[in-house]
């Protein structure tokens, strides 16, 4: 699933470029998180748990849209690393680090964009299309396809992923029904 989203990195900028810098709540999430140094993905979460106040935390929604509830505005947060908008730009692939807090349901929604998240920390209940969900923890890399619909609710903890999107325009607002 990978591999299709190597050629992305081609022609990135490695030159970080300040963005700018905002916290937003969920972000704080990452200090809660008992970690063990061992693992590639804890290593990933300490690097950004150490960094979070240097970075641009963003939401994609508002109140003002109606397309998502008060929970989720309250509970998530997504920083762009490497895209338009990342300190390492990227015309062609859009990666960062998205949370969601406990107990919140990103509705069905779709993007022009495929997409990858890879679970680094958490559980979520994952829909992709009309499919039943299915429970998905840390490791566990989700394919979504261009234009498909898809969503989730998170269980007890914070859900945390690293997500890549590729193909369309990287700043897309996503569609819901």
């Amino acid at each position: 699933m990978l591999d299709g989203f190597r050629g992305g990195l081609e022609g990135c900028d490695l030159d970080w470029v300040s963005v700018g810098r905002k916290l937003l709540p969920a972000a704080n999430f990452l200090d809660k998180l008992t970690l063990d140094l061992s693992s590639p993905i804890d290593e990933l979460l300490d690097l950004t748990r150490q960094h979070k106040d240097r970075l641009l935390w963003e939401q994609s929604y508002s109140k003002r849209d109606k397309v998502v509830d008060d929970a989720m505005l309250a509970g998530y947060a997504f920083t762009e690393l490497t895209g338009k908008l990342g300190p390492f730009i990227s015309n062609r692939l859009r990666c960062g680090i998205g949370i969601w807090g406990p107990g919140i349901t990103y509705p069905l929604h779709w993007h022009e964009a495929e997409e990858i998240y890879w679970i680094l920390s958490g559980t979520a209940r994952y829909c992709i299309e009309q499919d039943d969900p299915v429970l998905q923890r840390p490791s566990d890399i989700i394919y979504i396809p261009s234009n498909t619909p898809h969503g989730f609710s998170t269980e007890d903890e914070p859900f945390i992923v690293l997500y890549l999107w590729q193909g369309a325009d990287l700043r897309q607002i996503s569609e819901f029904s």
